[in-house]
């Protein structure tokens, strides 16, 4: 029996009190749309500040999270490339409450959604679509690494040179050092010691500890002269001036995930924003980003990010939003299962 329609629900601006199941009728379906209906759904950082700093919350009730994994329960007009009962994993574009993630049944785009294989837990699936696609896009957008399409060999022959991951434990850094290593590149990261084995199982050649005064000097020794490509996935705290410090190369680029300040940058070193919007703004960078995800995920060579599963399904995700609040979050992915929800 199908859970009923139901929505972690937003019910006032910059809400205080725990937020609330609310029951919603089941969604139309626009062309190029699919409904999925969730086994599991991840937390990511945006979801509280969403919520705390009121933004993108266009009317009430509303619902936030990016991340799906689930069954396709449905399918909307013209779309071909799924059937009811495929097993999906989506990026919700959160477009209305009904395309937001944290409820039973989520509305799908295709173009953000594949297909996931046997091979991984609903639970596993639903850390990957928002990290991923930042990562993905960042790279692409920000930095200028093309990966290689499929049916292209994977990891990509070696280019010889490094990159640096700022934060390769965090959701999204995770994914950087893969798609980096499958670039091609040697994978330089930063990370906190309780997780430098964790990011060296990710590809990483070598992992620093950023809490080190002499981290900088270290990278640096370790790159050589040609470092030019950074991927800053903290952007805070001081990490942005120590991945600009960290270029040897006579010029290059970090890619930021939070808004930079101008001075941030400097006569050599251009700090770049980027975020996964750039693959919905770029059809054929998103083409790519979400076209190696398949392919990874069919050879089951992606490697989700250690889950942490939240007890209570979607109404423990209350729980959830205090720890990321507290910056009670690292090195894992907090996941709630929709089938754990007392209805």
């Amino acid at each position: 029996m199908s859970p009923p329609f139901k929505a972690l629900s937003i019910t006032e601006h910059k809400q205080k009190t725990p937020l609330t199941l609310i029951d919603f009728e089941e969604p139309s379906l626009a062309e190029g749309e699919i409904l999925i209906e969730n086994a599991a759904v991840a937390q990511n950082p945006v979801d509280w500040k969403q919520i705390d700093y009121d933004f993108n919350i266009p009317s009430l009730p509303w619902v936030v999270g990016g991340d799906v994994a689930g069954t396709v329960y449905k399918l909307g007009p013209g779309v071909t490339g799924f059937k009811v009962g495929d097993r999906v994993i989506s990026f919700a574009e959160r477009k209305t409450a009904r395309h937001s993630a944290f409820q039973t049944y989520t509305v799908g785009s295709v173009d953000r959604t594949v297909n996931l294989p046997t091979s991984y837990t609903f639970e596993e699936g639903s850390t990957i679509p928002l990290a991923y696609v930042t990562a993905g896009a960042g790279l692409e957008a920000a930095l200028g690494v093309v990966l290689p399409a499929p049916p292209a060999a994977l990891p990509a022959p070696s280019k010889g040179e490094p990159f640096l991951v700022w934060g390769g434990s965090s959701s999204v850094g995770a994914f950087v050092v893969q798609l980096a290593k499958a670039a091609g590149y040697t994978v330089l990261a930063t990370a906190s010691p309780k997780n430098h084995a964790y990011v060296l199982s990710l590809g990483a050649s070598a992992v620093f500890d950023y809490h080190d005064a002499d981290v900088v000097s270290k990278i640096r020794a370790a790159a050589g002269p040609n470092l030019s490509l950074v991927y800053d996935s903290i952007s805070e705290n001081g990490s942005i001036e120590a991945s600009v410090a960290s270029v040897t190369a006579p010029s290059g680029k970090v890619a930021a995930i939070l808004p930079p300040k101008p001075e941030q940058s400097t006569e050599t070193v251009k700090v770049v924003q980027t975020g996964a919007i750039r693959a919905t703004e770029n059809a054929e960078i998103g083409s790519r980003v979400y076209g190696i995800l398949s392919a990874l995920l069919e050879t089951h060579t992606l490697i989700p990010n250690p889950v942490k599963l939240i007890p209570g399904g979607l109404l423990g995700i209350n729980e959830g939003l205090q720890l990321g609040r507290e910056h009670k979050v690292s090195g894992e992915k907090l996941v709630y299962r929709i089938a754990d929800t007392k209805f």
